[in-house]
């Protein structure tokens, strides 16, 4: 009879205990890898004039699945020209839930660093439970661009209908390094007009600009509207555009 009861004893302590073990197990279960869910940079092209010293100029946030708080995030900077520019290590700003953000900033110099396509390369470290080390890496693309200046005027105003309505103006840009502002020569500006009740624009031509930055182009005036010039610039300048409102009578 004693033995009896301690076998059923022993046996309803072993079914709690494995009653535990396996609650235990289900309510631990393991944890997503670290991932660099997104990258937001405050902007995608730095309008930089040459004279320009060196400052706070592109922020980069990184929003990261961390639940452990274990992964870390450094990033290379590398300019149009491949060397290497700058380097992240971005600290912690925020946590909401599992997801950590980190920001950090980018210093270009105005008459240094190089103009073009600019590369981030971004590293997301981590080690996992059975501490193997792994890195995930992605990459970002932002602009370093010079500045530029485009002058624009469509006369006569009023124009008669169906006559030639003159557009003139200058572009400048900044050069590349230090100095102020020339004329652009063979550049390529293009016109666009906008009829008064239209809701778009439509292509009228283009002219490209001569010594000075100066260019000039005639083109047939048939309703009253509103013009614009168009520099779309490069990977190293920045676009322009310029409006004028000519009365067609």
């Amino acid at each position: 009879m004693r033995k009896s009861l301690v076998r059923r004893g022993l046996a309803a302590a072993l079914a709690v205990f494995t009653g535990l073990t396996a609650v235990a197990l289900t309510a631990a279960p393991a944890q997503a890898d670290p991932t660099l869910a997104g990258v937001t940079l405050s902007t995608g092209t730095v309008v930089l004039d040459g004279d320009a010293g060196c400052a706070n100029r592109v922020k980069v946030t990184y929003k990261v699945y961390d639940p452990t708080n274990d992964a870390y995030v450094t990033g290379d900077v590398l300019g149009s020209d491949g060397d290497m520019v700058d380097f992240l290590f971005p600290s912690q700003s925020s946590r909401s839930g599992d997801y950590v953000y980190l920001t950090d900033w980018i210093f270009i110099c105005g008459g240094f660093d190089p103009v073009g396509r600019y590369t981030i390369r971004t590293e997301l470290e981590w080690t996992d439970d059975d501490f193997d080390s792994h890195v995930a890496e992605r990459v970002d693309t932002f602009y370093v661009k010079r500045p530029t200046s485009l002058s624009y005027n469509a006369t006569p105003e009023p124009v008669k209908k169906n006559s030639a309505l003159t557009h003139t103006g200058v572009l400048k840009a900044d050069p590349v390094g230090y100095g102020a502002k020339y004329g652009l020569k063979g550049a390529v500006v293009k016109f666009y007009f906008k009829a008064d009740g239209a809701k778009s624009y439509v292509y009228q031509g283009q002219t490209t600009t001569g010594t000075g930055g100066r260019y000039s182009k005639k083109i047939k005036a048939t309703r009253s509207g509103l013009w614009k010039a168009v520099y779309e610039g490069n990977s190293f300048r920045q676009a322009q555009t310029a409006y004028d409102a000519v009365k067609v009578r």
